[in-house]
């Protein structure tokens, strides 16, 4: 069961939207955030409790997501963590190396509120149906 999420994004309006998205789709669920990836990869670290799913951009300042994923995978704690990219990029190749450093998915951020909602919502269900 999908209990908590943590975002790893330096956009702090797409956490915003994204935490209402999240709180639409399931109020139980508890979400955290944090605005870069190597504050992620602490936060994950620091607990012996994980989220049970991350949603991670990929453009960040620093650490970008495609690292910060990769170090998620070397890190035998959180290797099985599952791991979605949620980014406004459009490119197919960013999809293609999200996919080949371990993401468990790959969202295109609310451009369109609805459709972002329901994106969230089939991926909800996805993972909770593994």
């Amino acid at each position: 069961m999908l209990k908590s999420v943590l975002i790893i994004d330096d956009n702090q309006d797409d956490i915003l939207i994204t935490r209402r998205v999240i709180s639409k789709i399931d109020p139980e669920i508890e979400v955290e955030a944090v605005s870069s990836g190597q504050e992620g990869l602490d936060f994950l670290r620091k607990g012996t409790e994980h989220p049970t799913l991350v949603l991670l951009d990929l453009k960040m300042p620093g650490m970008s997501g495609f690292d910060t994923l990769r170090r998620i995978r070397a890190d035998k704690s959180l290797q099985d963590l599952p791991v979605v990219v949620v980014t406004s990029s459009s490119l197919e190749s960013d999809e293609k190396e999200s996919l080949a450093c371990g993401s468990d998915g790959f969202l295109h951020k609310a451009v369109d509120m609805d459709r972002f909602s329901k994106d969230v919502a089939l991926l909800f269900d996805r993972l909770l149906h593994r």
